[in-house]
């Protein structure tokens, strides 16, 4: 008897279990669909085509820095310097790209060819990336103040490398992946969804994937196991910088330009996209599916406002706001898991 009530306990504790974790991984979805019927009821031009299309193209670069800062937060880390490393690689590429006669670098612009300057940009960006993770691991530094103060070195390196200009006359080529259309679908968009899809294979069909969950569960557990978790980490900042630099490849092809004002607030929103999807601030938890939802809830709710016309200042209140209820909801997510354990 007392065999059959432990089962049925397990089994119990199995079905909670189970709900806890679809709840985390796909609740998005739901806030996503209340988000779409208040959208609907906002305005009338929300639910068209014209309306969906702008809302992928939004996503396009915020995307990336939502699963780029997903690859950290999965380890248990933060990248503070994700915004800042995208929009100081789209100004290094703005310098060597654009024509002499619209570069604003000392005499003008670099010319130099499209593909050379990408291959550059993804470059820096993900050394920028190897940096914090060296940093982290190898001198046991604070991730949070690590990435913090690349931050405001890269937000001081785009100031006096641009000189505060704003550069323009990006050659189509270049701006293609950020600009361009396939009928009225924008290619960012379809772009993205690839990269979520590839994100999704790489945390659940690989063993780096693998491990990056068990190094955010316990390091402790993930050395037993035999994980070298030092390079795991690494790994993941690096990873981090490279969309970073895809991210900036995005979003300067996108607006033709760069400058030092190019992006405000993505990076705030990225983590909040992030754990409203279900990645937890702690580590070891979290979904490619719920990211994108994340992200989409974001951005959905941001289309609405600006549709609604409500002002600038309100959308900055709203979206602070969505970033306290991520932590809230992140919070009490540890707080039953620690519990059930």
């Amino acid at each position: 008897m007392s065999g059959v009530m432990t089962r049925a306990r397990a089994g119990t504790g199995s079905v909670e279990r189970g709900t806890r974790r679809f709840l985390r991984d796909y609740s998005a979805w739901g806030l996503l669909v209340l988000a779409v019927i208040w959208g609907t009821f906002q305005s009338g031009k929300f639910l068209t085509a014209s309306n969906f299309f702008a809302i992928l193209t939004a996503s396009g670069f915020l995307g990336c820095l939502v699963l780029a800062q997903s690859f950290v937060l999965l380890t248990g880390h933060f990248d503070l310097s994700t915004e800042t490393n995208m929009v100081f690689v789209s100004i290094v590429a703005g310098l060597l790209v654009t024509p002499r006669a619209t570069g604003s670098f000392a005499a003008g612009g670099g010319g130099i060819p499209w593909p050379v300057v990408i291959v550059i940009m993804f470059a820096i960006a993900t050394l920028t990336g190897l940096i914090n993770g060296l940093l982290v691991v190898k001198l046991r530094m604070n991730a949070f103040m690590v990435t913090l103060a690349m931050s405001i070195v890269l937000g001081g390196l785009s100031l006096v490398v641009g000189q505060g200009r704003n550069l323009f006359g990006f050659p189509a080529a270049y701006s293609w992946l950020g600009s361009a259309q396939i009928g009225q679908l924008p290619v960012s968009g379809i772009f993205l969804v690839l990269l979520f899809v590839i994100g999704h294979i790489i945390f659940t069909r690989t063993t780096f994937g693998r491990s990056l969950y068990a190094v955010g569960s316990s390091r402790t557990a993930a050395q037993a196991a035999g994980i070298n978790d030092d390079r795991i980490i690494i790994s993941a900042f690096a990873i981090s910088g490279f969309l970073c630099g895809v991210a900036g490849l995005l979003l300067s092809g996108e607006l033709g330009s760069a400058s030092p004002s190019m992006s405000t607030g993505a990076l705030f929103l990225s983590v909040a996209a992030a754990v409203i999807g279900g990645v937890s601030l702690f580590g070891g938890q979290g979904t490619a599916a719920g990211m994108f939802a994340g992200l989409l809830l974001i951005v959905t709710i941001q289309n609405v406002m600006n549709l609604s016309s409500i002002p600038s200042n309100w959308v900055s209140v709203v979206s602070g706001g969505v970033i306290l209820v991520a932590v809230f909801v992140d919070g009490v997510r540890v707080r039953r898991f620690a519990r059930s354990s």
